[in-house]
């Protein structure tokens, strides 16, 4: 990646030392170690911290990421491309993206439709988060009133939005796997300098794309699990625990108070607790999923506003001006 790319250090062995030399003499002498920097473009080094740092975050990020694991992953991204536009504006940057538009059109044409594509995921992102916050909100609502129709209806309406931010996230892994354009080697149409320019261009928008499908699948890694707990509290899903709701139904009525047996209503309502018990955990952690959803609502923003910026920026150098 570009982080490998951006310093080389060089060791140059010490001269022996001489056998007349004492042993203290010897153990002072030290190897210096000269390290010289790589040349690269000015853009590579201007960049190196925050894509070693994004880099970094998305290797070691686990499948299932908590939110505030992906809170950190958005804060990265944030940071990398909050500063590109500005980083764009250089003349070490500026002439060469200008000049490559005249000499390598489709080269220019690639970076404008990768950024495109990652404003537009991210875009779709924030309205995929502020919909699961309604949805989640809907089904406490719903199960705390026992209205299990509506309910059912809430959960597939989270599961629409998982499978949404699953979309999303096959959407920016094409931009990941799409292929080096061969027009970044050396010796082709473009020059080395326009050559390396885009690369680093390139190699960002590879490490966004990434970066952004680990968020993705995060997210939707939070509502299935929320979705599966309430789930798993409606009395659809058990059987018996829908007897326990009907039988309480029933126990308002003071004829059926009467005609219970001790043994059959201390078993119905140890059955019911049990259902108090589950439904507790899932109302919890549907609260807990709707917090950490809307925990990342302004990092979400913060990085499609960083991408529309730097296509925006993209586009005023990259499009002639008439």
């Amino acid at each position: 990646m570009v982080g490998r790319k951006f310093r080389r250090s060089e060791s140059f062995p010490a001269p022996k030392p001489s056998g007349g030399r004492t042993a203290a003499a010897k153990s002072s002498f030290r190897a210096r170690c000269i390290s010289l920097p790589s040349r690269t473009h000015p853009l590579a080094a201007h960049l190196a911290d925050d894509l070693h740092h994004l880099l970094s975050w998305t290797s070691s990020s686990s499948p299932s990421p908590d939110a505030r694991c992906i809170s950190d992953g958005l804060a990265r991204l944030h940071l990398l491309l909050a500063g590109l536009p500005d980083v764009l504006q250089l003349p070490h940057a500026q002439d060469p993206l200008r000049r490559s538009r005249h000499r390598s059109p489709a080269l220019a044409d690639r970076l404008l439709d990768d950024f495109l594509r990652l404003a537009d995921a991210h875009g779709s992102f924030r309205s995929a988060l502020l919909a699961l916050k309604q949805h989640l909100a809907a089904a406490q609502v719903a199960l705390r009133r026992r209205d299990e129709p509506r309910l059912a209806s809430c959960l597939r309406a989270q599961r629409r939005a998982g499978k949404d931010l699953t979309e999303l996230s096959s959407a920016v892994r094409e931009t990941r796997r799409r292929a080096q354009p061969a027009g970044f080697a050396a010796g082709t149409a473009a020059t080395t300098e326009e050559a390396e320019v885009a690369r680093v261009m390139w190699e960002v928008a590879v490490s966004v794309a990434e970066a952004s499908e680990t968020v993705f699948l995060g997210v939707a890694e939070i509502s299935a699990a929320a979705t599966a707990s309430a789930a798993d509290a409606t009395s659809s899903r058990f059987p018996w625990a829908a007897a326990v709701l009907r039988w309480r139904a029933r126990a308002t009525s003071k004829s059926l108070k009467k005609k219970a047996s001790p043994e059959n209503g201390g078993e119905m309502l140890s059955e019911e607790k049990e259902v108090e018990k589950w439904r507790k955990a899932a109302l919890e952690k549907l609260g807990a999923a709707e917090d950490a959803i809307g925990s990342l609502e302004i990092g979400g923003e913060l990085v499609f506003r960083s991408l529309v910026n730097v296509r925006v920026t993209l586009l005023n150098l990259l499009t002639p001006a008439f």
